[in-house]
């Protein structure tokens, strides 16, 4: 076990490591052999991942190269200053874990001190760490059957390799900065996979808007790292002096105002708390993550379950001492943001019908339950939420992509993928085309069918208890509106699970009259073309449905933790129960009995709304929506995602696009003044060089050349003949007597 402790910084480095040999050596040549290399590398920082957490789980640390053993009442000493902060708070005593391993060394003079970096690793972070190796592994694995068809594959698995070395380095980074430049790693990697597939109009659009939207809340954060580094001198996780998390430091910016008459606390809180409206796509910058699905089906798993949208939630646990110390009035905010993105994403899920972004949607509302529970107090409930979350949403995206990929083999896409291969991809997502796939897909129907039952919250599930954790949190804290709100996005997430598994997996078969996407980016239309008969073999003998194995492979192992990640955390008073909680050194939350029966009792009505609801429903692609037949203009709102996207363009996108032609405007102006500059420029550039040729370059030539000339000749009439220069005096004397005769006299 100290084995792993010492080769901690070994797993971003891995990753890192396969990221670079694809790109810069003849791996990238073969695909297999990139595929492979970057899953054992990644298999190989899994397993120095879960070796760490199990030496965290024993209470050993590292300290001055010597192994040592925690004190039992882990973080009780280190973190008391954080707890206090808590408590006087109101949300709970909360303790800043203990450091199980720190490392660093000096990066940069910063004046009269240096700027160190370095890695530090306690019991979340081991969890985290354990968390992204293993999904991003099952995510790679996947990748290696899904992608494989694509030209790019080897590229494909360099930005995933180095997507996962980024966050595994923000989770271990010991100051702020480090976690900054990890963060914008991923905002890197993101648009980069988003836009994978970019002959696509829609896929480097949808990268772009990712980017932008997401730099509003990082700019923000950044704005919040120099205002905490201008009150603290220093970016350094931990309690010790000169660290952010000092009690002494916490209660002066918790007693001292700012801007605004907030206190510095609350100003530094909301402005990191900016990074994670960004990042983890909470109202109103949400608008990026549903475009994200344009990238490859394995990049909506790495980004919506272990990765990006994952690194938000993880901000604000990692910095919450800040958030408490001046009594938690930046949460209040927080919990508004969770509670409202919970429900409101919720309710656009419903009217979905691209399997994909239903699940988008889905993890906007799950972030929302994390970011709720650590406004209310709940920060082991969020964390345990997060992890369960990642286990089981990357399960359903992978299932998903399992789905389309047979989708995408049947004869009725096959003929639109012929003419346009975009709207061939967009119908294989419709679940409105599927049907009846449990018996031609049966490993994805029982792995889907784990993922779906932990998300709607059934037990024993791990989205159960994760879940039944944060509303007990807001049941025992007297947040009953936060209690409702997030019991009602609960019932929904039931609802539109159920009816998007039995749609997908139930009924007859409609993919062979398929809904075809129109795509208005193409030249040709497919839809007349999916409507021909063609009497192909294919057809006459029915559809080959085929899975992966590596795929399927990756799916078993992300549903045997959507079965079993709750336990970790169990409530109960039996062994092992409070697992996560005691490692993290926080306060067990005793189980409760009422709120879970209540959980439960909601998780089920929505799954018996949903499949009774859906029952009999869509006997053909073509009909209508049970629900947009009943409340046709609220199911077209919630289609339409509210508008908020038109509601964008129509104010910002006009905005910009109005400073965008003012800025023109000048820009043309600033050009005819620079070029009339140039102009006046060259005018006197050659005026100055003809003068300068004329005076002081051909005019002395000239005159030297004249003197020399002249010099010459005189030197020829010296000859040393008496008769010569009689003959010249002769001559003199000859002329002055003509200008004599001629001249003078008249």
């Amino acid at each position: 076990m100290p084995l792993f402790l010492q080769l901690a910084w070994l797993i971003p480095a891995l990753p890192l490591l396969g990221c670079a040999l694809i790109t810069f050596t003849p791996l990238r040549h073969s695909k297999p052999a990139s595929g492979w290399t970057a899953i054992a590398l990644m298999l190989l920082a899994t397993v120095l991942a879960v070796g760490l957490l199990a030496a965290t789980a024993q209470g050993l640390a590292l300290r001055e190269g010597q192994v040592v053993s925690l004190a039992t009442g882990h973080g009780a000493e280190e973190g008391h200053g954080a707890e206090e902060h808590g408590k006087s708070a109101g949300h709970g005593a909360f303790a800043f874990p203990e450091p199980n391993l720190v490392q660093r060394i000096t990066w940069a003079p910063t004046g009269t001190s240096v700027f160190a970096m370095g890695i530090y690793v306690d019991g979340p972070v081991a969890a985290m760490l354990a968390m992204v190796t293993i999904t991003s592994t099952c995510i790679h694995l996947f990748s290696l059957g899904y992608m494989a068809a694509n030209a790019r594959q080897s590229r494909f698995f360099s930005f995933i390799s180095l997507f996962t070395a980024a966050m595994l380095l923000m989770s271990m980074a010991d100051n702020l900065l480090l976690f900054f430049m990890a963060w914008e790693i991923m905002g890197l990697c993101s648009y980069l996979l988003i836009g994978f597939l970019y002959e696509r109009p829609q896929a480097y659009r949808a990268a772009i808007k990712a980017f932008i939207v997401t730099r509003v809340g990082d700019v923000l954060m950044l704005l919040g790292l120099v205002y905490l580094y201008t009150q603290a001198g220093s970016l350094t996780l931990g309690v010790n002096e000169g660290e952010i998390f000092n009690p002494a430091f916490l209660e002066r910016i918790g007693a001292e105002t700012g801007f605004f008459g907030l206190s510095h606390a609350t100003g530094i809180a909301l402005l990191l708390f900016c990074g994670t409206i960004g990042k983890s796509a909470q109202f109103p910058l949400h608008v990026w993550l549903p475009d994200a699905m344009e990238g490859p089906t394995p990049v909506s798993a790495l980004i919506h379950a272990a990765t990006m949208v994952a690194a938000g939630v993880f901000l604000v646990a990692r910095t919450y001492p800040i958030f408490l110390a001046d009594g938690g009035a930046a949460l209040g905010v927080v919990t508004f943001i969770g509670a409202f993105t919970a429900f409101f994403a919720a309710t656009i899920a419903v009217a979905q019908f691209d399997i994909k972004r239903i699940l988008a949607y889905s993890t906007l509302s799950q972030l929302g339950f994390m970011v709720a529970a650590l406004g209310i107090g709940g920060w082991v409930a969020a964390l345990f939420h997060l992890l369960t979350h990642a286990f089981f949403k990357a399960l359903l995206f992978l299932g998903s992509g399992s789905v389309i990929h047979a989708m995408e083999a049947t004869p009725a896409i096959e003929r639109i993928h012929h003419h346009d291969e975009y709207a061939a991809q967009q119908t294989a997502q419709d679940i409105r085309n599927m049907g009846g796939l449990r018996a031609h897909l049966p490993w994805t129907f029982w792995t889907y069918t784990a993922g779906y039952l932990a998300l709607a919250g059934v037990a024993p599930f791990a989205g159960f208890w994760s879940k039944d954790e944060i509303l007990a949190d807001a049941f025992k804290g007297g947040h009953w509106i936060v209690f409702s709100v997030l019991l009602a996005a609960a019932f929904l997430t039931a609802f539109y699970m159920t009816r998007q598994w039995r749609l997908v997996f139930f009924g007859a078969f409609r993919g062979e009259q398929p809904v075809v996407f129109q795509n208005p980016e193409a030249p040709r239309r497919a839809a007349h073309h999916a409507g021909e008969h063609h009497d192909d073999q294919k057809e006459h003998y029915g559809i080959h449905w085929h899975e992966d194995p590596t795929m399927t492979a990756a799916l078993v192992v992300l549903a045997a933790f959507a079965v079993a990640a709750g336990l970790f955390n169990l409530p109960f008073a039996v062994p092992g129960s409070h697992w996560l909680s005691d490692l993290w050194g926080q306060e067990a939350l005793p189980f409760s009995p009422l709120v879970a029966g209540i959980s439960l009792l909601v998780a089920l009505g929505g799954i018996a709304a949903g499949w009774t609801f859906y029952s009999g429903a869509f006997a053909r692609a073509s009909d209508g929506d049970p629900l947009a037949q009943r409340a046709p203009a609220l199911f077209q709102l919630l289609h339409e995602k509210y508008r908020v996207d038109e509601l964008y363009q129509a104010s910002f996108g006009r905005l910009v696009a109005v400073l965008a032609l003012f800025w023109a405007f000048i820009d043309q102006i600033l050009n005819r003044i620079i070029d009339g500059i140039g102009q006046i420029t060259l005018f006197v550039g050659r005026f100055n060089f003809i003068v300068d040729d004329t005076l002081f370059n051909d005019g002395p030539d000239a005159l030297a050349g004249g003197t020399v000339a002249t010099g010459k000749n005189t030197r020829r009439a010296q000859t040393g003949k008496a008769q010569d220069y009689v003959g010249y005096v002769f001559a003199g004397v000859v002329a002055l007597a003509v200008f004599y005769l001629y001249v003078l006299r008249r």
